[in-house]
């Protein structure tokens, strides 16, 4: 029996490297699992680049965790959540199949160039290609 490994485009594309920018993302899914360093709540958003060009197809995940929960509130706005001046609860499945902009960054992770969604916006409130990123909430 030969030995074989299967490798598809999405994971071929994983590895790619995007240029720093505002792009339009799908959020193709999102799921919550408990941290392996403390169990806290990790919620996971894994996004691929929809708009036509050199990234189009290209996987990206982005991590929140609930230790941190102001750091999600750009991307609940970006997926059309009302945000009050005292937060609220928020249903994480009602931002899947959402397309929404997002500034993407690269980091480096054992010494590999990492793609990193940093920031979001709704889709269509401000120009297209801002010079950068809003800033996250502190």
């Amino acid at each position: 029996m030969p030995l074989t490994f299967t490798i598809t485009r999405e994971d071929m594309l994983r590895g790619k490297t995007v240029e720093p920018g505002w792009y339009k993302l799908y959020v193709k899914n999102v799921s919550q699992e408990p941290a392996t360093t403390d169990g806290s709540t990790n919620t996971i958003i894994d996004f691929t680049v929809v708009e036509e060009g050199a990234f189009k197809d290209v996987p990206l995940r982005r991590y929140f965790s609930e230790k941190a929960p102001g750091f999600i509130v750009p991307f609940l706005v970006a997926c059309g959540a009302k945000m009050g001046a005292d937060g609220g609860t928020f249903n994480m499945e009602n931002c899947r199949g959402k397309t929404i902009m997002g500034y993407i960054i690269n980091e480096m992770y054992n010494n590999r160039p990492t793609n990193k969604v940093e920031d979001f916006r709704l889709l269509g409130t401000i120009a297209e290609t801002p010079a950068q990123p809003l800033s996250a909430p502190k």
